[in-house]
């Protein structure tokens, strides 16, 4: 059973353009008559508003990547959405993605969604030019003659930097920076509501990497889009992201506005993950955080993190916190932090 959350909710009156509710989303498999489940996501709520980079961080297997893909609609077996709802203000009354009938699918996918997977490969087919990806995904939604539609294309590639020669490459002629900002390039042109970001600068080097997230955060500027970002890494939240979500096993463990987590991290395993970033002129060696991350088929009761944690008590190991408001918009699900905020 989850522990109650509190809800997230957006200050004002303006309505976030994607609210997730208790996202339940499990692995179920079947092997030798046995039946298995991962429960790779379990009970996430959070939004995101308008015309903010909402990050989410976490080290691998804490779910983060199945969270974005039952956001997405990207449901394949054996992944299944076993409860909760995620709601975008453009398709609103379905719950999810995973939902929606085809038609609403084509009518809001690159035109009002945009999915950038990790690895450029993923879109940009290797056996056609790269000027196929724009006619089959963009040009639907854009339309209008062909002539016209290639003279914006090539204006957006201006403003990534590519050539108009790139349209006619295939993929595997492109370096992995110029395939990258292609990707962004066709996940932008239609000047999309949301995108979804996994890992945008896996196995780029560090130039390349900021070139590309310089980028995306211009055309979010631009365009007012709403950006969900994924990376472990936490250098790059804080220069890019304006709200930062923790994943820990599963589960939202903290959110807040990233410069308040980078200021005041609450949660135990957030702390870790800021003070193993490395610094200028500081080459003192950084512990590593002890044990490892659960088995999400089989996961420790309570809080997932208490067998890692130096400030878990009793209560840790047998009851769930609930994620909770310890300040303005600065939410944390953590029986230490309760402790203090009552000491």
């Amino acid at each position: 059973m989850h522990a109650n959350v509190q809800q997230a909710e957006t200050p004002g009156d303006v309505q976030p353009i994607l609210r997730v509710r208790d996202l339940q989303a499990h692995y179920r498999t079947t092997h030798l008559g046995l039946r298995r489940g991962v429960r790779a996501v379990d009970g996430v709520s959070f939004n995101v508003r308008r015309g903010e980079i909402f990050g989410l961080a976490g080290e691998s297997s804490s779910g983060k990547t199945t969270l974005i893909k039952s956001i997405a609609g990207v449901i394949r077996p054996p992944l299944e959405i076993v409860g909760g709802t995620v709601d975008f203000a453009f398709l609103p009354g379905f719950g999810g993605l995973h939902r929606a009938p085809p038609a609403e699918l084509a009518r809001i996918r690159w035109r009002h969604l945009s999915y950038i997977v990790q690895g450029s490969m993923s879109v940009l087919n290797p056996v056609r030019r790269v000027e196929s990806a724009f006619l089959d995904f963009a040009y639907p939604h854009i339309g209008g003659h062909r002539k016209q539609f290639e003279q914006q294309v090539i204006a957006h590639l201006a403003r990534m930097r590519l050539e108009p020669s790139v349209l006619t490459a295939f993929p595997h002629e492109l370096s992995g920076g110029m395939r990258q900002r292609a990707t962004l390039a066709l996940a932008t042109i239609c000047r999309p509501d949301f995108i979804i970001a996994d890992e945008p600068t896996t196995a780029l080097d560090v130039l390349v990497q900021k070139e590309v997230l310089g980028m995306m955060r211009g055309i979010q500027r631009e365009t007012g889009s709403s950006i969900l970002l994924v990376t472990h890494d936490m250098g790059v939240h804080a220069h890019v992201t304006d709200r930062l979500g923790i994943m820990y096993a599963g589960r939202l463990v903290e959110e807040a506005a990233t410069a308040e987590i980078f200021r005041n991290p609450l949660h135990p395993y957030t702390r870790h993950l800021i003070s193993s970033l490395p610094r200028i002129g500081d080459d003192a060696p950084r512990a590593g955080l002890v044990g490892s991350p659960p088995n999400l088929a089989d996961p420790p009761p309570g809080c997932r993190f208490h067998p890692r944690c130096p400030l878990a008590t009793e209560i840790c190991r047998g009851e769930v916190p609930a994620i909770r408001e310890a300040d303005n918009g600065h939410r944390v699900a953590c029986f230490a932090v309760e402790r203090g905020s009552r000491a």
